[in-house]
């Protein structure tokens, strides 16, 4: 049976219309012109001639039709480009292919709704002139042609609701069978390549925008996108679009800002791959539009200016290190100066100084120096460490020295804030200075009730804050604190909080203390630096406005302002999405808005997320005697940031609840293949029963998952597997209690425990206490589990196989994992470069039994648990230069590996670090990844195609790669 497209139905739906009106209109005018005798009095009563009226009718009926049906077909050709139906595939299902049923359900609720508006104006218009029995045909032509409309729709979505319901009763929803019916299946490259653009700025003057993107290098200049992402700049008048540098060999930042004076862009480089050290470098903006079009677009030609390095040390580091935030700022006072910090340390750089930059000569002055910086200052506080440490043995306190760890300036580039650390057991501190000259702590807490979200899990992530501000009440300072006492009750969650800096006395709280999430950000004003808004994350992320504002600051009139501009934006967006403002115009007339789903949407041109252009001009209003201004806001797409994706479907990501075994709720996210096409509105659970689902487990172990688009979570579900994502106790962003109850020692005990809780409640079948759970359980099958994580996730990922739990999982994927923790072997100091300080942090987080007693370490390091390993595999994947988690990590538990008979893999990676970033290296390690586990639960392994040309230059090594396993009498 073939079904008609809605543009027939349109078209025969005009020829009835067009016969029936012609007949009612001879009715019309017969009947006028039969009753002469009172044609005065029904004129009177149908002063626009009543037989012109049907047809008006009719006509105006026809036009909406016309204009809804045309927006169904357009509907239905966006249907057809989204789900990327092909030929080929139409053959399989033409009918289900090219009339779903959701569209038909679409068609039939706007024909409805038009035709119960237009009868019902009809039979008012026939009351009216009391002609209602005298022309019934007018009556009953409207109803005759809905009701032929209905029954039309009717019978084609029964059929189309049938084939749909046939045929997947014939698929398994497994392996190639699910790919018959939509695409699903999404090449490595696209779903792993770098976003086509991302970091989009505007400048302070509005002059520009900038971004990264993948671009040619001056290596090959013919090639367009040599997967390095490089620093492009448009100008906004005349729309023109240069390339601002052309690195070949890693991106060309991490972070970048434009000059105040909208003439350069400063910009933090990593100095080589993987090293996680970093260097100031600079690129001037006007010479490349000054150069001609022509110049401009010939690849051969070279670039008007280069960047220059601004640090000549190559032994410094600067802007980001271990933890923290980024440190890198400008001012709009000195415009040709960045402020940054600097160490001479290198990668995991704590304990920083401040440098000015001119970035025309490169010079570099130091204006704050760390005490750490200087041999006799780092000798001082050892010996005070040392003293303070042995008063504590004879019960005398002593308070230990600190040292800053990141520091604030005030609006003058006066770097008066500091939040520092004691090394004796890392207690942090907030410190500012006064306008005399003296350094008050404000506010002190010790390690065990520092919210790690203020120092962040890898550094630039922090979200420590302290804004200056001078009012008539005196000098005062804004900070985002942990464990801060007010009113009587410390907050569990992060809070926003304000003091008198000469006095240290507590004034006021602007925001935070949320119930559920602390602070996960700020957005401030673009001159005067103070913030305006402030995120939340608790399933989503949220953004809401400052409410702190006075009467002394002056300042309401903004609050309202910029809530006026929110309300705009959140009504702009849909309620499932989440957006973020990443950049604001000087003059904060433009703010550049990034906004996230977990799926393509057609509001990103099909891609998951897409960069925006906010902007809000003010017009004057004259009236009588008096003008007043009128605000105008508008939104704009300025592109998608990967538009490679809408050509297919994409998994959904639900935030789904979780009870641990002692009642702890733990957040999760729950990523499901596409959805079925809706059957009578809903989209139904494939028949069967679920596939694989696949435990990825999130590193730090102070980090967390959040909601929005995952490539990992895509792959995986593109390939048949449902991915579960866990926030286990001690995972950041929710509050201070929850952070402890995964640190001293807890990391291999109730830690794993969540893990394991949360993979058995998945497996469930619905019960009477989940009969409510959305989605419905099970949401995998207890045979059919997998392991995966990187770093601290590897961990995991190890210890889920060769734990308690034998058996629960049938392979693991480990990506540049610890495999010994703590005291058990000379291997497990060495991470993280062997620092002391950071090593006094893992201290913490290991306990002291795992930090001192070789044999409890051992028990909770799954390199000495391999023989415990029954009919289960392990794939890792390393970078050989990876500081964070050396490769002999992964070198010693090959060892076990091939000793135990453990089938598996190891790939290493020449000139990576921790975490594989070179396209050509982390295509083929998913390559390998996809390759591993569809053996290990028996799915097809889809051909690369054209990805292998992409990751046939990769560095990889196979160190091994096995097949056997030990068997159950200890035999391999």
């Amino acid at each position: 049976m073939s079904y008609k497209k809605p543009s027939e139905i349109k078209a025969e739906l005009e020829r009835k219309i067009q016969e029936e009106t012609r007949s009612d209109d001879i009715k019309a005018k017969e009947f006028m012109q039969g009753n002469n005798s009172n044609k005065q009095q029904r004129a009177e009563r149908i002063p626009t001639g009543f037989s012109q009226r049907p047809s008006a009718v009719k006509a105006g009926w026809e036009a909406r039709v016309k204009e809804e049906t045309k927006a169904d077909d357009i509907k239905a050709q966006e249907f057809t480009n989204t789900t990327g139906w092909s030929k080929k595939r139409a053959e399989d299902v033409p009918s289900f292919a090219e009339k779903p049923s959701q569209v038909k359900s679409s068609i039939e609720t706007n024909v409805l709704n038009a035709n119960k508006s237009d009868d019902a104006k009809s039979r008012t218009y026939l009351k009216k002139t009391a002609k209602e029995t005298s022309v019934p045909r007018i009556l009953e032509g409207l109803d005759h042609v809905k009701g032929g409309i209905e029954a039309r729709i009717e019978n084609e979505r029964a059929g189309a609701d049938e084939k749909a319901r046939k045929f997947l009763e014939e698929t398994t929803y497994r392996g190639v069978e699910a790919r018959k019916f939509k695409s699903t299946l999404i090449p490595l490259s696209v779903l792993f390549s770098k976003p086509h653009k991302d970091q989009v700025r505007i400048s302070p003057g509005g002059t520009y925008l900038a971004w990264r993107s993948r671009g040619r290098s001056m290596a090959d200049p013919n090639e367009l996108d040599n997967g390095v992402r490089n620093i492009f700049v448009k100008h906004r008048e005349s729309s023109k679009i240069r390339q601002v540098t052309y690195y070949n060999d890693l991106d060309a930042c991490v972070h970048f800002a434009f000059t105040p004076d909208d003439k350069s862009i400063a910009f933090l480089r990593e100095t080589k791959r993987g090293n996680e050290s970093y260097h100031l470098f600079a690129v001037d903006i006007d010479p490349f539009f000054d150069q001609e079009d022509t110049k401009a677009s010939d690849p051969n030609s070279p670039p008007p200016a280069r960047p220059r390095n601004l640090i000549t040390d190559p032994n410094m580091t600067c802007g980001i290190g271990f933890v923290g935030g980024v440190q890198m700022w400008t001012s709009l006072e000195s415009p040709r100066h960045v402020y940054v910090s600097t160490s001479q340390i290198g990668p995991y750089a704590l304990f920083w100084d401040i440098s000015r930059v001119d970035i025309d000569s490169s010079q570099l002055i130091t204006i704050e120096t760390n005490v750490m910086s200087t041999k006799w200052g780092m000798v001082r506080v050892i010996i005070l460490t040392l003293i303070a440490r042995i008063l504590s043995f004879c019960c005398i306190k002593v308070k230990p020295p600190t040292v800053p760890i990141q520091w604030f300036p005030d609006g003058e580039m006066s770097f008066r804030g500091r939040l520092e650390v004691n090394l004796l057991n890392l207690g942090a501190s907030f410190s500012v200075r006064s306008k005399k000259g003296r350094w008050k702590t404000l506010h002190s807490c010790s390690f065990e009730d520092t919210n790690l979200q203020l120092m962040g899990s890898t550094g630039g992530s922090g979200t420590a804050r302290m804004e200056f501000r001078s009012s008539r009440s005196g000098d005062q300072v804004d900070i985002h604190l942990c464990a801060f006492k007010s009113g009587g009750k410390t907050s569990d969650t992060t809070t926003y909080d304000r003091f008198d800096i000469d006095t240290g006395q507590y004034l006021k709280r602007l925001a935070g203390g949320k119930a559920k999430s602390d602070i996960t950000g700020f957005v401030a004003h673009p001159t005067d630096g103070r913030a305006q808004f402030v995120y939340y994350e608790w399933e989503k992320t949220v953004l809401e406005v400052i409410p702190g504002t006075d009467g002394d600051d002056n300042l309401d009139w903004r609050k309202t302002f910029v809530e006026d501009d929110l309300r705009y934006i959140r009504s702009y967006f849909q309620p499932s999405m989440t957006f973020k403002i990443v950049s604001r115009q000087q003059s904060d007339d433009a703010w550049v808005l990034y906004a996230e789903s977990d799926i393509g949407h057609s509001m990103f041109k099909g891609s998951p997320s897409a960069y925006f252009l906010f902007t809000r001009t003010a017009t004057t209003v004259r009236k009588v005697n008096a003008t007043s201004s009128e605000v105008r806001r508008n939104i704009e797409l300025i592109f998608p940031s990967r538009p490679e994706m809408k050509s297919y479907k994409l998994a959904r990501m639900d935030p789904v609840h979780v009870k641990a075994r002692d009642g702890e709720d733990l957040l999760c996210y729950l990523s499901r293949n596409p959805p079925l096409p809706m059957i009578k509105g809903v989209h139904p659970e494939p028949p069967g029963p679920p596939p694989p689902l696949v435990m990825m487990i999130h590193g730090g172990p102070q980090a967390r998952d959040s909601w929005g688009y995952n490539p990992l979570c895509q792959f995986l579900c593109s390939r048949g597997f449902r991915v579960l994502q866990v926030n286990y106790r001690g995972s950041t962003g929710f509050g201070a209690r929850f952070l402890r109850l995964g640190m001293n020692g807890e990391f291999y005990k109730s830690v794993q425990a969540d893990i394991v809780d949360a993979a058995k409640y998945a497996t469930r079948n619905n019960d009477t206490e989940s009969d409510d759970v959305d989605p419905p359980l099970p949401w995998g099958d207890i045979d059919q589990l997998a392991i995966l994580g990187g770093s601290f996730g590897g961990y995991s990922a190890l210890w889920g196989i060769t734990s308690p739990n034998l058996g629960l999982y049938k392979c693991a994927v480990a990506i540049c994992p610890i495999s010994s923790v703590g005291a058990a072997d000379a291997q497990a100091e060495k991470a993280f470069g062997g620092s002391p300080i950071i090593a006094k942090y893992w201290h913490r987080v290991f306990g002291k039994d795992v930090s001192k007693k070789r044999t409890i370490a051992m028990k909770a390091s799954p390199m000495y648990r391999i023989d415990k390993v029954n009919n289960a595999s392990i794939a890792l994947y390393h970078g050989e230069n990876d500081p964070r988690a050396p490769i002999q990590h992964s070198y010693n538990m090959l060892k076990e590996l091939k000793r135990c008979g453990v089938a598996g893999e190891l790939v290493t990676f020449t000139g990576e670090g921790h975490g594989i970033s070179k396209d050509e290296n982390f295509l083929y390690m998913y390559y390998r990844i996809e390759e591993f586990l569809c053996k290990q639960f028996g799915m097809e392994l889809f051909d690369a195609g054209e990805d292998t040309k992409k990751f046939e230059q990769n560095t990889a090594t196979v160190k091994w790669s096995a097949e056997y396993a030990k068997t159950e009498d200890g035999a391999v």
